[in-house]
């Protein structure tokens, strides 16, 4: 009986992380705040600022400090569910 109680403990609080996390589902012109035709870290920061530098890290696959629109895009629809 314990082993089912801790067992559903645990998935809700797993479920309940997982719901707070940052979704990453905005237009790419919305985030690129300047219009520049990239994000750059202070842009994704601003309109998502519970969000922390590994996510901009994951999008800019360049690794440039800029995530242009296919990277945004690749980074939007790879998100797990």
């Amino acid at each position: 009986m314990m082993r089912k109680f801790w067992s559903i403990a645990i998935t809700t609080v797993l479920l309940m992380a997982c719901a707070s996390l940052p979704r990453y589902t905005a237009p790419f012109a919305e985030v690129d705040h300047n219009g520049d035709g990239v994000i750059e870290w202070q842009e994704f920061k601003t309109h998502y600022p519970d969000s922390d530098a590994k996510a901009f890290l994951e999008a800019d696959h360049k690794k440039n400090g800029e995530i242009t629109p296919d990277e945004w895009q690749f980074f939007v629809e790879t998100q797990g569910p």
